[in-house]
């Protein structure tokens, strides 16, 4: 069935692998939660820390159809051999979900914070242990688009 879908995109004239149309997203989305987080710490601004938090939304919603599509395209056009840097993909894949789960879990704002955080976004460890995790999460898709590039160059 994976194949037949293949075929059919390549008679439309798509030839091409679907997974790099959304690493982008992903990628994009998740050192844009890490600047804005930057920026919110660095300039105080409460406002910043939360769009860091909606950009982590986004990633962690927009890591499923990227793995999904990553995986279609290994079965298809690498025929689902398990070269290392696959496996160290599909590793990293699972540590970013994960990485940035937990760092919206630590980077939402409770209610009680609310008075706190006026002109201090980062200041409970809380906030820090998320801002900690979105640079993990921003050092783990620079290693994601490094294996990615391996695969292709």
């Amino acid at each position: 069935m994976l194949h037949a879908f293949y075929q059919f995109l390549g008679r439309l004239g798509y030839t091409h692998p679907l997974h790099p149309m959304v690493t982008h997203v992903t990628v994009g989305l998740t050192l844009a939660t890490l600047v804005f987080a930057i920026i919110s710490l660095v300039f105080r601004r409460v406002r910043l820390k939360l769009t860091a938090w909606h950009c982590a939304v986004l990633a962690v919603v927009s890591v499923v159809p990227t793995v999904l599509l990553g995986l279609m395209d290994w079965k298809e056009k690498l025929n689902g051999e398990w070269l290392t840097p696959i496996i160290i993909k599909m590793i990293l894949a699972g540590s970013l979900f994960v990485c940035l789960l937990v760092g919206l879990l630590l980077g939402r704002e409770r209610p009680d914070e609310k008075n706190e955080a006026a002109g201090r976004p980062w200041r409970s460890p809380r906030a820090i242990a998320a801002l900690v995790l979105y640079a993990v999460c921003a050092c783990i898709v620079i290693a994601l688009g490094f294996y990615g590039g391996s695969l292709v160059y």
